[in-house]
């Protein structure tokens, strides 16, 4: 505006001048002064258009930006709007491989978004209310620019919704399970979120608009794994003779000494000796001591049952050995040998197990649905194939073998030369 007066104060002025150099000059100069009247003339004219043509820029301008705010403020209004929380299910669905495969994909450039740095928002849904949003931010800002890698996705509950169009009416409520790398230390976190799969037909993507659930975090670190490892000269073993063959197992006094010397005592007073493999599932364990009913399930040299043990660095890698028990600090005598070469990757990521714990069970076999629930105080390292041959005994609906089942013999102890 203030460019637009200057202009018009000079074409004025240049007039003014006009005139009084005309009033000013003699009759002599009165044809050099019609020369300089004329161009003085030309230039007011000139100034003159200059004014109208900045003026008329100035109205287009302001409608150009009158329009482009009007287009912006009506695909603002078009947003769809959602009533997150508080919409009517329309009905319960099941989560397909193909979704499970688009959280899959979706957590990851979402993991890799918080260890970048990056702005989150373009996972969490529009128009969701501040309180929900602010404890969606409030709790992914803490990792930012971290060590983020995904580690599994899960949904638990998938639901379509009323009143809205088929690119928009998808809810779901996933488990999100996330590591933390900081130095030699790493923690995964699992949480629960309410998402939503938004879009139109050019593409859709879920989002997120709810945080239900956080834990504190679980220690994964890597730990040191011997449970595998050869006996030592010195080491005193456990030599199981069965009707199949011989069985030679490392025993773990350090990690499970409570269990190791129940172990050793009740086999030198022969505890053991001429009792069957009651129980036995291929693929799975073979199992032994008091599983006939007879009342001896607690007998233990502590006289009754005596607590757990886990936790401790040892794990249900195919060959372990372990008290069998019915809930927590319930170990007596029963035992079991673990017969699984394949482990269920399935399981792996929902047991918050270390990576090279997670490794080791891929390599060997085993079960760590187990894990954390039973004490583990033994390895078999030689002797596999015949827990193999004992496996494979027909059995009924009970897992109890049809015929005569296999027996041990003797449990016996020594160190190694």
């Amino acid at each position: 505006m203030k460019t637009k007066l200057t202009k018009i104060t000079s074409i004025f002025a240049s007039i003014l001048l006009a005139f009084t150099l005309a009033s000013c000059k003699g009759p002599d100069n009165i044809k050099e002064n019609q020369k300089e009247d004329k161009n003085t003339s030309q230039n007011a004219n000139d100034n003159s258009e200059n004014a109208k043509k900045d003026t008329k820029d100035a109205q287009e301008d302001s409608k150009k930006g009158a329009d482009e705010e009007q287009v912006e403020n009506k695909d603002s209004a078009s947003l769809p709007k959602f009533n997150f929380g508080s919409e009517k299910t329309k009905m319960q669905m099941m989560s397909r491989h193909w979704d499970e495969d688009e959280f899959k994909t979706r957590f990851q450039d979402f993991s890799k978004a918080l260890s970048e740095g990056k702005s989150i928002d373009e996972f969490l849904a529009d128009n969701i209310k501040d309180a929900p949003k602010k404890k969606i931010t409030e709790y992914f800002d803490k990792f930012e620019r971290k060590d983020v890698s995904y580690a599994y996705t899960k949904c638990h509950v998938l639901e379509q919704v009323n009143d809205t169009d088929e690119y928009n009416d998808l809810r779901g409520i996933l488990e999100y399970r996330f590591r933390v790398k900081d130095g030699d230390k790493t923690t995964e976190y699992t949480t629960l979120l309410r998402v939503a799969k938004l879009g139109d037909s050019k593409g859709m993507k879920w989002k997120i608009y709810d945080v239900l659930y956080t834990d504190t975090g679980v220690d994964v670190s890597d730990v040191k794994l011997t449970q595998l490892d050869k006996p030592k000269k010195g080491e005193e073993i456990c030599i199981m003779k069965t009707e199949a063959g011989e069985i030679k197992i490392r025993l773990f006094p350090e990690q499970a000494p409570k269990a190791v010397k129940n172990w050793i005592e009740l086999s030198k007073k022969g505890f053991y000796d001429s009792t069957p493999f009651e129980r036995v599932i291929k693929d799975f364990v073979i199992q032994g001591g008091a599983l006939d009913g007879s009342g001896n399930e607690s007998k233990s040299i502590y006289n009754g049952f005596f607590e757990d043990e886990v936790g401790k660095g040892l794990y249900n890698f195919n060959g372990a050995l372990a008290l069998g028990n019915n809930g927590p600090h319930t170990n007596g005598n029963q035992f079991y040998i673990v017969e699984c070469r394949d482990v269920d990757e399935n399981v792996l990521p929902l047991m918050s197990l270390p990576a090279n714990v997670q490794k080791k069970y891929k390599e060997v076999g085993g079960l760590p649905e187990l894990d954390g629930r039973y004490t583990v105080f033994g390895q078999v390292y030689e002797g596999m194939d015949v827990v193999r041959w004992i496996s494979k005994q027909e059995t009924d609906k009970d897992d109890k073998p049809l015929k005569n089942p296999l027996k041990i013999h003797s449990i016996t102890f020594e160190k190694v030369e």
